[in-house]
């Protein structure tokens, strides 16, 4: 298989294998749907997604080869298309905000480094994305991923929200303002990245997910069970960190319950796989009935799988 084709399925498979997992406490799973997000639109967003890596590898060649691009943006055009594909073909709400945002960065700096050192080195990958988002990112980039979130209108964005000198996403003068004051997709994501786990992640160089990458790779050769191992990194992510979108929908107390739960879940998990299953439903139920999605948590282990698929080459959910 072509190198660079290969490179973007392993990228693209992190979307329907982390919604596929089950029972993951919260989140979309393949026995659980929300209201405007059901589990079949990730798969949709699977399909479409690849296009997108597919062209942002092909974009991190390029620039590796020094070739000429006939765009002036970074990845803010593809994050736009990904959304607006996504929502013609499927109908449904926001599935891939947050995870192109976080792979297609990825997919640009793996197709330089592989184009460029002939590897797939995933420090050398994540240090990558993290530079030439601040090096090559527009205005442009920004007043793309500006469209592709009113594309979506998530409610935890909102119109009275406080932006400092930024633009709010819902101003009708959006784009004329992200151009008056040059701010570039980096500016925005460093501004954003004080209350987004998502946009501090990329920001400073995916050290989250690299982190799980380790924590899940661990798992599969311990136990061999993909799906167990999924939903543990899914836990070990939760419970070293605050999920900031049930911050901002839920409050910080009920962000701080979650977590803690989720630690203890983990380990649960961890001594007793017969105890394992059962408390995850349990703890699955109960945050349905509360209403909190910890998204910003399925989003990292999104870009987790990334780097374990683009490390492991292939057979990614064999041992």
């Amino acid at each position: 298989m072509e190198k660079l084709r290969l490179l973007s399925y392993l990228i693209a498979s992190a979307i329907p294998l982390e919604v596929a997992a089950y029972p993951k406490p919260g989140n979309v799973h393949r026995l659980r749907d929300f209201s405007d997000t059901k589990f079949e639109d990730f798969l949709v967003t699977s399909v479409v997604g690849e296009y997108y890596v597919f062209r942002a590898v092909r974009r991190g060649c390029r620039m590796a080869l020094k070739k000429p691009s006939k765009v002036s943006v970074f990845v803010g055009d593809l994050i736009e298309g990904m959304v607006r594909d996504y929502k013609i073909v499927s109908g449904g709400g926001n599935t891939c905000l947050g995870s192109s945002l976080l792979l297609l960065p990825i997919a640009v700096a793996s197709g330089y480094v592989l184009c460029f050192e002939s590897s797939t080195n995933i420090d050398s990958i994540c240090l990558n994305a993290k530079a030439f988002l601040q090096k090559y990112s527009t205005v442009q980039d920004s007043i793309h991923f500006y469209n592709a979130i009113r594309l979506v209108t998530p409610s935890y964005i909102r119109k009275e929200d406080y932006t400092d000198e930024f633009p709010n996403v819902w101003d009708v003068e959006y784009s004329k303002k992200l151009r008056r004051g040059g701010y570039t997709l980096w500016k925005i994501l460093v501004h954003s990245a004080e209350k987004d786990v998502v946009a501090r992640e990329v920001v400073e160089g995916y050290p989250r997910s690299r982190r799980n990458m380790v924590f899940l790779k661990e798992r599969i050769k311990l136990h061999g069970n993909w799906n167990r191992a999924v939903i543990e990194t899914y836990l070990y992510q939760l419970s070293n960190e605050l999920d900031t979108l049930v911050i901002r929908k839920q409050g910080l107390e009920i962000a701080k319950m979650v977590s803690e739960t989720a630690s203890k879940v983990l380990e649960t998990c961890q001594k007793d796989e017969k105890q394992c299953e059962s408390i995850l439903i349990e703890f699955d139920k109960k945050l349905g009935e509360m209403g909190v999605n910890p998204g910003s948590t399925a989003d990292i282990v999104a870009s987790t799988i990334a780097l374990y698929a683009i490390s492991k080459g292939g057979s990614i959910t064999r041992i």
